[in-house]
């Protein structure tokens, strides 16, 4: 099972679907992948946390960005290819071997976006064959999540940043480390 289809049996929400699909893109881009997870969060957003109706994933986190935290010059691919996804922006590197995927993902209302479970997330990692580690990274957002994954000989860092309304996937690969990937999500929270 790919990780797209484990994930989209595990979480129902369409916005978090596209999520996967893209992360999806990555990992299917590294081979196939594993991952377990012992994190357990309770989600608890700021109870006067502003809703937010939109999001540019783009301006959330730049192609300088990318390029300074992966130490890799990355450009944005979709703008270059004209194959943009509403709420994700793809970075990659001249010769393919770094990408850095982010996507935004706006919900009705902070419970909605909290109700997202890094459980079953982690649930569906594991399903689609990936083979990883899972921790709660605190100090980003209201909670967030991070996944070391590997695959083939390759690696790749996931983090999933919740603020308000907002869910937050950001993918990097291969893996330069939990710093870069958890920078990248404080840039991101902190845009919002």
């Amino acid at each position: 099972m790919t990780l797209r289809g484990a994930v989209a049996k595990a979480i129902s929400p369409s916005g978090l679907i596209a999520v996967v699909a893209t992360c999806g893109l990555l990992v299917s881009a590294c081979g196939s992948s594993n991952s377990s997870s012992k994190a357990s969060v309770t989600p608890s957003p700021s109870p006067k946390a502003k809703l937010i109706t939109s999001v540019d994933a783009c301006t959330l986190v730049t192609a300088a960005d990318a390029s300074t935290a992966t130490g890799v010059t990355v450009t944005d691919i979709g703008a270059s290819s004209g194959a943009q996804t509403a709420g994700t922006c793809l970075y990659g590197s001249a010769d393919f071997t770094t990408s850095v995927i982010v996507e935004a993902q706006v919900y009705p209302s902070a419970s909605a976006a909290a109700s997202i479970s890094p459980e079953s997330l982690a649930a569906a990692l594991k399903g689609a064959n990936a083979t990883g580690t899972a921790k709660v990274v605190t100090g980003i957002g209201d909670k967030a999540v991070e996944y070391t994954f590997t695959s083939s000989g390759t690696g790749g860092t996931m983090i999933f940043a919740f603020k308000s309304n907002v869910v937050i996937i950001i993918a990097v690969t291969p893996s330069t480390g939990p710093t870069a990937v958890e920078n990248l999500a404080r840039t991101a929270v902190g845009r919002l």
